[in-house]
């Protein structure tokens, strides 16, 4: 919900409700022209630090992670290291590895083909500008994630956002609740899923933690995020 009429004073508020060491991509410096990265020019083989086929990359950090995953050439593992890379909670830590690991065989963008038809229409429905908005596309993944909760919600996507405040769900079950909350987290700022949350496997279910961090990668680095390949180039 933004209390803001026009663009310029709406891009103020959303940079102030945004989520503390979640930087939107379009943040740092100032540069003119559009200029974009494609995955031809992230190519491994290309770079200085490459050491062949043996060696592999010659840094401990690749130099053009940030580009890669967002143009999606990144492993799962890179995007999900990288999105989670200042939280230190164990237990949190743990499901991420196992998710990772789990992943490596059947990989989880999305949550079935009904989750994936419901988002790509969402995409749409906002537009390519509003693509950009992380914020936005993030909690858009998750709530198309349950058919039952994206019917109550997708009328209150307008005005380029989410009007979260008319936004009362009902009939939520244990595994969409943490959805629109972790939604609603991702897109205001607010903290109604905490940490401790996610680690819990009792209160967190293992298809719903995989989405949130799926959702919170997206947070950072846009579409490219949840787009994986198998492994990075050696």
């Amino acid at each position: 919900m933004y209390f803001t009429e026009n663009r310029y004073d709406r891009s103020i508020e959303w940079m102030m409700k945004g989520v503390p060491n979640f930087y939107a991509r379009s943040s740092g410096i100032v540069v003119t022209g559009k200029f974009e990265y494609t995955a031809k020019m992230c190519d491994c083989r290309l770079c200085e630090h490459y050491g062949g086929k043996l060696r592999g990359c010659k840094v401990p950090r690749c130099v053009c992670l940030e580009e890669r995953i967002a143009v999606g050439v990144a492993s799962l593992k890179e995007v999900m290291q990288e999105t989670m890379s200042e939280i230190k909670h164990s237990g949190f830590n743990r499901r991420l590895r196992k998710y990772i690991k789990e992943s490596e065989v059947i990989p989880m963008t999305f949550l079935s083909e009904q989750h994936r038809l419901s988002f790509n229409a969402a995409l749409d429905r906002i537009g390519k500008y509003d693509r950009k908005n992380c914020a936005l596309v993030a909690a858009l993944y998750l709530l198309t994630a349950d058919f039952r909760l994206w019917n109550q919600a997708r009328r209150y996507v307008e005005n380029h956002g989410i009007s979260f405040g008319k936004l009362r769900p009902k009939n939520c079950s244990e595994y969409s609740y943490p959805l629109y909350c972790a939604a609603k987290d991702l897109y205001l700022g607010t903290r109604h899923i905490t940490i401790n949350d996610l680690a819990d496997n009792k209160l967190i279910n293992a298809k719903t933690f995989a989405l949130i961090c799926n959702a919170m990668a997206i947070r950072k680095y846009g579409l490219g995020a949840i787009q994986f390949t198998d492994e990075p180039k050696t």
